[in-house]
């Protein structure tokens, strides 16, 4: 008989708005948009239902013009997440059919412009999506190339990098 070992890693609920607008970490959500560094885009976070589900809704007009291109919003780990400990962050979602991104920091991103990105499509439905660690890409050559093995400090939704209007929902995000 052949045995396989497979190791079950247990997931961790970061936020299903128990609290609104906190983690379950007692970690504020904050709006960010592309104006801190010049840019022009503009939008907002409300907490709503949406088709039953209460989430936070990231709407706006997200603009390239004066090198911008983002809103966002984003929470801080408090304790950091270790990547070794899980495979990577889920999220449910439900979108206007536009491509997202999730943003991860850790303690070797120094500058704002430093991240692991992920990119996904949204749906009109509300679906989960699976970001694997081993799939983000780094921003910015100076960075290590992969998240593996790092303690991630921040998480963010970011709605950029095109001109669109943006219109997404978090209902839940953790790690799986």
């Amino acid at each position: 008989m052949l045995f396989q070992n497979i190791v079950f890693s247990k997931g961790m609920i970061l936020d299903q708005l128990n609290n609104p607008t906190f983690t379950n970490q007692s970690q504020k959500w904050n709006f960010i948009t592309d104006q801190v560094m010049g840019g022009v885009s503009t939008g907002e976070l409300i907490v709503q239902q949406v088709d039953g589900v209460k989430c936070y809704r990231m709407i706006g007009n997200v603009s390239t013009k004066n090198n911008g291109g983002f809103i966002q919003i984003r929470a801080k780990l408090n304790p950091e997440i270790n990547s070794k400990d899980y495979n990577g962050v889920y999220i449910k979602v439900h979108g206007n059919q536009k491509n997202y991104n999730l943003h991860l920091r850790t303690g070797l991103t120094f500058a704002p412009w430093q991240y692991y990105s992920y990119t996904f499509a949204s749906t009109k439905n509300w679906s989960e999506i699976r970001a694997p660690f081993a799939q983000f890409k780094k921003s910015n050559f100076y960075q290590p190339k992969s998240i593996l093995g790092q303690n991630i400090k921040s998480v963010g939704l970011v709605a950029g990098f095109d001109d669109f209007e943006s219109d997404i929902c978090l209902g839940e995000i953790g790690f799986y």
